[in-house]
């Protein structure tokens, strides 16, 4: 039937999103928009990824496997499957040779100047505030209380580039 898709270019990322009405549905998505997607999140129903003419994917799915990287797909078309309707989002690099570590929270924790902090589904209270959905908001050196309240609220750190050229250096 239909696939609708979304895309918010922010301060130092974009988050993409696509919602399908049914299983079956295919989506297609070519090498000039995967270069740049870093990490997947299923936030309703669930699917599959892969590149085409691969036979390793990635299955995700609402009710636990809803986060993962798509790092080794970098520069490849890719492929997802819907099994059911879903809901999901994509976050993306602005350029390709930028790089961030990725996770979704389960608890309070300490922030990172460097990271950004996205809800993804629900209505989290985080330091006393209540988040709705694609609520975003960089995060400072400080400690952040969290009540997740069944939400899906994810956390990325903007890597610097000169730290992985001198790990690679030292290979």
């Amino acid at each position: 039937m239909s696939i609708r898709r979304f895309i918010r270019k922010c301060e130092e990322f974009r988050i993409c999103a696509a919602r399908g009405d049914r299983a079956g549905l295919v989506l297609l998505e070519n090498t000039e928009e995967t270069g740049k997607s870093l990490y997947t999140i299923q936030a309703e129903g669930s699917g599959r990824f892969s590149s085409i003419f691969n036979s390793e994917y990635i299955e995700g799915n609402a009710n636990g496997a809803n986060f993962g990287c798509m790092k080794p797909y970098a520069g490849k078309h890719l492929i997802f499957e819907s099994y059911e309707p879903f809901l999901q989002y994509g976050f993306n690099a602005l350029s390709p040779n930028q790089d961030w570590d990725g996770e979704l929270i389960k608890e309070s924790f300490d922030g990172d100047d460097r990271s950004w902090l996205i809800c993804f589904k629900g209505n989290p209270i985080i330091n006393g505030k209540e988040l709705k959905i694609m609520d975003y908001a960089k995060l400072e050196n400080k400690h952040y209380d969290v009540q997740l309240n069944d939400a899906i609220v994810g956390v990325f750190t903007k890597l610097d580039p000169a730290l992985k050229l001198n790990f690679e250096k030292n290979d």
